[in-house]
């Protein structure tokens, strides 16, 4: 069997690139490469991942081309915040081959066609596009701009916020790519949205929540305010709370289900720290005077009337007038 050169067994290469190296034609056709584009081969045996997908478009694609829309959200992977040394809580599962890349290239350019690829025309500044490992990518501001062709304004919001929380100066500068909008689709929209970001989540479904409250026509809840004792001492810090009227909710993800061992915990090799905050939270804001009220992925999505409803409910309790 013929020997790979090293050099081709670390990306994507070109049919040309190959044949300088030595390897023939009838080598080149065989079932040990595959052809993700015209004149473009990677070895099979190589794991395939979405930047390997798009080093390999670029062997093929114009210089002035730009890798963008979904394609962009995930290598830039610009709903991760990377705040502090905890884990990303905003997270982005990598699409898988089936799903297209997405390519701008200027407007007086041919539209990248093919199976694979979904090609916009579109004018990019250079403050529009980004250097990353060799790629060119959108920036975080021109995708989020790109996005409202095809996005809910939910989703809008959601990055957003996302990007709010991943750079200091996100609201300025979404606020800024919005004022080069003028015109173009999606203004109204990306106004909208924009309009209904804030600064502090921590996940998409905190967003989501939050925007099934406001649309009922609850006050608007503040994000992520540490509660205290009379002395300063730190209870909790809820998702969303009310504070003129000491009413919280939290989102729990799947995360909040997950439990160590006895044997580990007794070993202590494991804490159960996530499990025993969940079970104390609520008892100690109710020392306070809070109430608190814990939903799910199952509230958001098959039950948003029963949610809120159940926080109209907490709210007047509390003497809200809702």
């Amino acid at each position: 069997m013929k020997q790979i050169p090293n050099d081709l067994t670390i990306g994507p290469f070109t049919l040309d690139r190959a044949a300088d190296l030595g390897l023939s034609a009838r080598v080149l056709e065989g079932d040990r490469f595959r052809r993700p584009w015209p004149g473009v081969r990677t070895l099979r045996e190589v794991p395939e991942s979405l930047v390997d997908r798009c080093r390999a478009a670029a062997l093929v694609l114009p210089e002035s081309a730009a890798f963008s829309h979904d394609t962009a959200l995930h290598l830039g992977g610009w709903l991760t915040p990377n705040v502090g040394d905890g884990p990303a809580r905003y997270s982005t599962r990598e699409p898988n081959a089936s799903v297209p890349i997405h390519v701008t290239v200027p407007r007086l350019h041919v539209r990248p066609q093919g199976r694979g690829v979904v090609g916009h025309r579109s004018d990019l500044s250079p403050d529009d596009i980004l250097d990353m490992n060799g790629l060119r990518v959108t920036s975080p501001w021109r995708t989020w701009c790109d996005l409202a062709d095809g996005a809910s304004e939910v989703d809008l919001v959601i990055l957003a916020d996302a990007l709010r929380k991943r750079f200091g100066n996100g609201a300025y500068r979404l606020e800024t790519h919005l004022g080069t909008w003028s015109g173009r689709r999606g203004l109204r929209s990306l106004r909208r949205a924009l309009s209904r970001s804030r600064d502090g989540v921590d996940s998409p479904m905190e967003t989501r929540l939050r925007l099934i409250f406001e649309d009922a026509g609850l006050p608007e809840p503040v994000v992520n305010r540490w509660v205290t004792r009379d002395h300063g001492d730190p209870i909790h810090c809820p998702d969303l709370s009310w504070p003129a009227w000491r009413v919280a909710a939290d989102y729990d993800g799947g995360h909040h289900a997950d439990c160590d061992s006895e044997n580990d915990v007794r070993g202590r090799r494991a804490s159960d720290w996530r499990q025993r905050q969940d079970i104390s939270r609520r008892d100690l804001l109710e020392e306070v005077g809070w109430i608190l009220r814990v939903f799910t992925s199952f509230d958001v999505f098959r039950a948003p009337e029963r949610t809120v409803e159940r926080m109209r409910l907490a709210l007047r309790m509390a003497g809200a007038d809702v």
